[in-house]
């Protein structure tokens, strides 16, 4: 009996570690042609040679802030393979600083890399995903639905990917497009240490809450099961990360009062 996805063309953005590695390696182990993208090509290299069909795995350097380089991204994998059947659209970068300290560009680069790259890679492969009734996925987060403290700009970007997703599972219902948003908690990446500063240089410094967070691993397969399900959003985090999302909801005043006895770094 086949794998869901045997044969399927999937792209996947950020995957050259952490949860797009994670989710590359996923999806080829289960028979489909993958195209990974990220901006480092000799860690996707490394990845195609650990993917089991390297010859299934196409390695595309790019930048997804840039919309040139999403489009030459999609026409490439059109161009090999003849379409694509899913965007899992996880590349995106985080902040450490408060928002009076955080230099402007720092707002401004957030949401180039997690926002507008969101919809360059939509207006882009969208014509294919209606052809094939496929899957369009972003990696957003629980900052998505919530806010905390040191992440202003961050957070904003992230409340934006969700709104953008909402709006266009409706646009697309009637499609048979496939929109889900996943909504990861704390994962062990390498996500502190790359994010910005306030200065807007690299932060270099692991959180404790993410050296706790769930596996790559983990993330990668409520992603898989999410779009064999064709849920509308897929949450991945331990249990008192979910409970924050249940009190956004229902008690956003007392979430605020839980999140100022905390120390966030």
């Amino acid at each position: 009996m086949p794998n869901n996805f045997s044969g399927k063309i999937i792209l996947v953005t950020g995957a050259s570690s952490g949860i797009g590695k994670a989710t590359a390696k996923h999806f080829a182990e289960d028979g489909a042609r993958v195209a990974i993208m990220a901006r480092t090509i000799a860690k996707l290299e490394s990845l195609r040679a650990e993917c089991p069909i390297p010859d299934n795995v196409l390695v595309i350097g790019g930048d997804v802030s840039v919309e040139a380089d999403c489009k030459r991204c999609i026409q490439a994998i059109v161009a090999k393979w003849g379409g694509l059947d899913a965007v899992i659209h996880n590349a995106g970068v985080s902040m450490r600083g408060s928002a009076e300290e955080t230099e402007v560009q720092v707002f401004q680069s957030l949401m180039e890399v997690n926002y507008y790259s969101l919809v360059y890679m939509y207006k882009h492969s969208v014509s294919s995903l209606r052809d094939r009734r496929g899957h369009f996925v972003s990696v957003s987060s629980m900052m998505g639905k919530y806010s905390t403290q040191l992440r202003a700009g961050y957070t904003a970007s992230k409340h934006a990917m969700v709104g953008f997703m909402d709006s266009v599972r409706l646009e697309l219902s009637e499609a048979g497009v496939h929109v889900m948003t996943v909504i990861p908690g704390f994962v062990n990446t390498d996500v502190a240490q790359n994010a910005f500063a306030p200065s807007g240089n690299r932060h270099g410094v692991h959180d404790q809450a993410i050296l706790a967070g769930l596996p790559p691993e983990r993330v990668a397969q409520d992603i898989y099961n999410g779009m064999k399900s064709r849920k509308r959003e897929a949450v991945s985090s331990h249990f008192k990360e979910r409970f924050a999302l249940f009190l956004s909801k229902w008690s956003p005043s007392l979430l605020d009062r839980l999140l100022l006895k905390i120390k966030v770094t």
